[in-house]
């Protein structure tokens, strides 16, 4: 089922196979290099999938897999992740021969809007590692601003958040 569409791109739901078209995201080292994760196993990309299966089906909100249009490809996924609660956490990952062409910004952006609007998310945070500069920029191009530094894991994090623009001003936090 196709949640969300763009110019170039689809994001939809898991199907149980995604875990072969996810292989090349949870192997490739320069797509974890700011990941601080070895590559992932057949069984560990397997339970990622399958998981997100069962969340989608409870909580609503996940990591969806990103399909581009012109050649039908799982590149990426855009979404929710909940690792810094009681914040939501927007996130992207995207194979490298994908990169440069503005697409996590493509699919971010309307995912970050089908957040606000669908879930009602008050506010929403990007925390990629410091020096992960396409990430951050990224998050700057969404009109997520800066808000700290901090050590999460032994790792030197950034904190970028945006208030959902419907409820700025209202004292909402995130419904999560």
């Amino acid at each position: 089922m196709v949640l969300v569409e763009t110019e170039r791109l689809f994001i939809r739901q898991w199907v149980p196979d995604d875990w072969k078209r996810f292989r090349p995201l949870g192997t490739d080292p320069r797509v974890l290099e700011f990941l601080a994760t070895e590559p992932w196993s057949d069984e560990r990309i397997r339970r990622f999938i399958d998981k997100g299966i069962e969340v989608a089906k409870t909580r609503g909100w996940i990591l969806w897999p990103v399909v581009h249009r012109e050649d039908a490809v799982l590149i990426g996924f855009c979404g929710f992740a909940d690792e810094f609660s009681p914040d939501v956490e927007i996130g992207w990952r995207f194979l490298p021969e994908y990169w440069g062409k503005g697409l996590a910004t493509e699919a971010a952006k309307a995912v970050m809007q089908y957040g606000f609007d669908t879930f009602g998310f008050g506010r929403l945070v990007c925390v990629p590692q410091a020096a992960n500069r396409r990430s951050i920029r990224v998050a700057e191009k969404l009109g997520m601003a800066f808000e700290r530094n901090f050590v999460h894991k032994g790792t030197e994090i950034v904190c970028y958040a945006k208030v959902n623009p419907s409820t700025q001003g209202s004292g909402e936090g995130a419904k999560a």
